[in-house]
């Protein structure tokens, strides 16, 4: 059994414990889920880099001074002490990178809500496991898709259908920092498959630029050293994906009088973190995806909002993902620890869709 660790205060540093031993019986009340595959990308470096500001090592605790970093994947069933959750039962959710764990489930709809006092005040987006079936929208051949870019897309669209919603604040124009990573493609998919979209400019590194624009995402794509070319005739929403203090402060700079919002999603550059108070312009805000998918099933219902992400989800990983990624199987504790080290020194290409057994 292995058990991925993580300094919070470091996080190139970790270790691997032993993990949780298998089991054939547990409490009542509790289900062991043997962990079979989990996506590794950028949403798991800012699950880390963000983790006591967003409480996301409180998912599962790690000894004093350790966190286990969240990720997105699939579990199976390996024993189970829950009235309907068998010995096999397939769900998909959010694990820490372990090959076993234990959670204090109660059956609910399509799912299994984690109902441990430990993890009641956290957003229920987190908390919910949803049964892996073909019937369901999980069907196997878009296993990987879903480990890896199911999580980005829903924040994505989520994003989208928020702004969306507000009529894009009256902006022309959206632009995108890190535009080559999977979080800003998945943003601007959603972004323009809306009828009324302003156009979406993304920001990149120089060497990104020609792969970038290739991909056929953005109205436009820019070098972080071109942010003097961004539009400054028409309303801009910024939609912060790299969290890079130096290029948010440039854009703000550069579009301070038609800025109408500034949205931070993401930690992609996290080393260059820093500062965003007294910045000209709105003042920068955190996007909450579980706020925002909150606010859309309530505004149209929870099933016709359901319906309306399903639809856009499997379009997407139709349509999109062949032309975008390949995936790569990562096997073991060891293979795994390098990849995180890739992940923090930014050396993974986005098309490269990692995909992690324990």
């Amino acid at each position: 059994m292995v058990d991925l660790l993580v300094r919070r205060d470091d996080l190139r540093v970790v270790r691997v414990d032993a993990g949780e031993p298998a089991r054939t019986d547990v409490a009542a009340g509790t289900v062991q889920f043997a962990v079979e595959r989990f996506g590794l990308t950028a949403n798991n470096l800012t699950y880390a880099v963000l983790g006591d500001r967003w409480r996301y090592w409180d998912h599962f605790p790690g000894p004093d001074g350790w966190g286990r970093v969240p990720a997105w994947g699939f579990g199976r069933v390996a024993a189970s002490g829950v009235d309907g959750v068998a010995v096999g039962d397939r769900f998909f959710g959010f694990w820490p990178m372990s090959s076993r764990v234990t959670l204090e489930v109660a059956a609910d709809g399509g799912g299994v809500v984690d109902r441990s006092a430990a993890r009641a005040s956290l957003p229920a987006v987190y908390t919910r496991y949803l049964r892996a079936r073909p019937e369901t929208g999980f069907p196997p051949e878009h296993d990987d898709a879903a480990a890896v870019l199911r999580p980005l897309f829903l924040t994505g669209w989520l994003l989208a259908d928020q702004l969306a919603a507000r009529d894009w604040h009256g902006a022309g124009a959206v632009v995108l920092t890190s535009a080559s990573s999977r979080t800003a493609w998945c943003t601007a998919t959603a972004i323009r498959a809306r009828d009324d979209a302003p156009a979406v400019i993304g920001l990149t590194s120089a060497g990104r630029v020609d792969d970038t624009a290739g991909l056929g995402l953005y109205d436009q794509v820019l070098a972080y050293d071109d942010v003097g070319a961004l539009p400054v005739d028409r309303g801009v929403v910024l939609v912060d994906v790299a969290g890079d203090a130096a290029v948010r402060a440039a854009v703000h700079e550069r579009t301070q009088d038609v800025l109408r919002v500034s949205v931070v999603v993401g930690a992609t550059h996290w080393t260059r973190a820093g500062d965003s108070s007294g910045l000209p312009g709105p003042a920068p805000v955190v996007f909450s995806a579980p706020d925002a998918a909150a606010e859309g099933a309530a505004t149209s219902g929870a099933a016709a909002f359901a319906r309306r992400l399903g639809a856009a989800w499997a379009a997407f990983v139709t349509d999109r993902v062949p032309g975008l990624l390949r995936f790569e199987h990562v096997t073991g504790a060891d293979a795994l620890a390098g990849a995180w080290s890739a992940l923090l020194d930014g050396d993974v290409d986005p098309r490269r869709g990692l995909v992690v057994s324990l």
